[in-house]
């Protein structure tokens, strides 16, 4: 009995194709909450030749088992929260700032709109990452040339689920 070269190539790549398809089908599918989950990853200041930290790029992991993460174009509301944190005395106090409008001094915070991640009839979940520029990182006005910041941050899905709140490790900025 003769056997070609090609054909028995051939019968090893089908064999090949059916083992790969056959070890993919045995993959469990993930599953997630339905609340959205939060995981820190990284935090990097960006630093001017003179190292003056001007912003700060937050990385941050997300799930949600519904898929309904993000606002549609026409919602103008905010769906990401970051409050801003400054050890003062050994004591990590929320960092504020004088508003002249108000002439009172209101909470730091950088939140922003997250646009709809998904299409709107969209039935599955979702796994990502978010990368937060918060800018600008360094405190002007402190006397300090350095100082120690924290960062808080949460997200809601469109059905109003609010995700667990994660906080940055502490960061050393150089405003002078």
């Amino acid at each position: 009995m003769k056997y070609s070269f090609t054909k028995i190539a051939l019968n090893i790549n089908i064999l090949f194709l059916v083992g790969i398809l056959f070890f993919f089908s045995c993959k469990e599918s993930e599953n997630y909450p339905v609340v959205p989950q939060l995981t820190f990853e990284s935090f990097t200041n960006l630093r001017t030749y003179a190292g003056i930290d001007t912003m700060g790029i937050m990385i941050l992991s997300f799930t949600d088992g519904d898929g309904d993460l993000g606002l549609a174009d026409y919602d103008t509301s905010t769906n990401f929260f970051v409050k801003y944190f400054v050890m003062n005395n050994g004591l990590l106090e929320e960092g504020t700032r004088y508003n002249p409008v108000t002439g009172q001094s209101e909470p730091i915070t950088f939140n922003v709109r997250i646009p709809n991640l998904a299409p709107d009839n969209y039935k599955g979940w979702l796994k990502g990452q978010i990368e937060d520029t918060i800018s600008p990182l360094r405190n002007a006005t402190s006397s300090k040339t350095w100082d120690t910041v924290m960062f808080r941050a949460w997200i809601f899905d469109r059905a109003g689920n609010k995700s667990n709140e994660i906080e940055t490790p502490l960061i050393l900025v150089k405003n002078q």
